[in-house]
């Protein structure tokens, strides 16, 4: 199957839509690493200049969980990865993220009546030094559902509870930040968020919840593929892109606009090896998945969940972010907030309203 308009991601924009995604297009791309090969898009091989970062109040969440204690790193160890990047280039960071694993849900709210907030039970020892010179000292905490202390066995909140959390108490109330923080960042995802995992994504769905409340975000995730593990060359060399993003987000005074828009700038790094800086490409939301849940049946009522690459392989459009990141390339794009697809859908209207 060839990619087809499959679900809302991504509005198709009027003139004036197209012009505001062209701007940070041309904004954001130019943020490539400065090692990055030629091929790629022109002018950015010269890369933001990280000052701009300096001083500006940055909330982190993902949906991975602030736990990081998987051998593996998939529970959290991006977020670890972005903050120390942020970090180093002067920005005061805060964290607050689900208590546990909470992928795959989207923007969805556990609707808890009672939350609480606690640290991690250990940062990772390669980030504890991280952001403690911070103005706000880099606390990260996640957030589990109910009264009390959170415990290993607490159930979390979801990410978008803890970015609606983070906006509408914490960050105020306990961290100072009376007028918020100037840009949300969200991930790194261990696994890929493109196509149609993002209307799934939790990691987007962290960031929907910041541009409900007026603020810019950017969601970033690592691996070429939605079951990727990646390593931390991946998460790192992902940290460094966001982080030169967010920096020419801010150096060109975009973070505003990309908030008015009600747009998220989408980030998926690939799966790299040590040495490489893959290029950016700024790309659309795929139309097909290349992975799926499935069901299999197990009895006469019963059904077993699965997950995996749909067969056949579908084909794809060359310029949708599963197809750059199967390239090898870094994907950038924009995503709606609003789902908003009244400038694209004309004939829809002229189906329903008239005769």
């Amino acid at each position: 199957m060839d990619e087809r308009a499959n679900g809302l991601r991504r509005r198709r924009p009027g003139r004036g839509g197209r012009l505001a995604v062209a701007g940070l297009a041309a904004a954001v791309l130019a943020a490539a690493p400065a090692s990055a090969s030629a091929g790629g898009d022109r002018g950015h091989h010269a890369g933001p200049d990280l000052r701009a970062l300096a001083g500006k109040r940055i909330l982190l969440a993902n949906d991975d969980s602030v736990q990081a204690a998987r051998p593996d790193g998939a529970d959290g160890r991006g977020l670890y990865a972005l903050r120390k990047a942020l970090c180093e280039a002067k920005a005061d960071v805060v964290v607050v993220g689900p208590w546990a694993q909470q992928s795959g849900r989207s923007r969805a709210s556990a609707s808890s009546p009672q939350v609480t907030v606690a640290p991690p039970a250990a940062v990772p020892a390669q980030y504890a030094q991280d952001c403690s010179t911070a103005p706000s000292g880099g606390p990260v905490v996640g957030v589990c559902q109910g009264a009390g202390q959170c415990a290993p066995s607490s159930a979390s909140v979801t990410p978008a509870d803890a970015v609606d959390l983070a906006l509408g108490a914490y960050l105020p109330q306990r961290i100072g930040w009376t007028h918020g923080p100037d840009l949300v960042l969200t991930g790194i995802n261990s696994g890929a968020n493109t196509d149609l995992s993002v209307n799934l994504s939790g990691t987007v769905g962290a960031a929907v919840a910041a541009v409900e409340h007026g603020v810019p975000a950017v969601a970033v995730s690592a691996g070429t593929r939605a079951t990727s593990v990646p390593s931390d060359t991946s998460y790192q060399v992902a940290a460094r892109y966001a982080t030169r993003v967010a920096a020419r987000l801010f150096a060109r005074k975009a973070t505003g606009r990309l908030a008015r828009e009600r747009l998220i700038i989408n980030i998926n790094c690939p799966d790299v090896t040590a040495g490489v800086d893959p290029t950016p490409r700024w790309t659309h939301v795929g139309r097909v998945a290349v992975d799926r849940f499935s069901y299999t049946a197990t009895g006469e009522n019963g059904y077993r969940l699965g997950y995996g690459a749909v067969q056949p392989a579908p084909g794809l459009d060359p310029h949708s972010d599963t197809a750059t990141l199967a390239g090898g390339h870094i994907s950038i794009g924009a995503v709606t907030v609003d789902r908003d697809g009244s400038g694209a859908a004309g004939w829809a209207r002229a189906v329903t309203m008239t005769g």
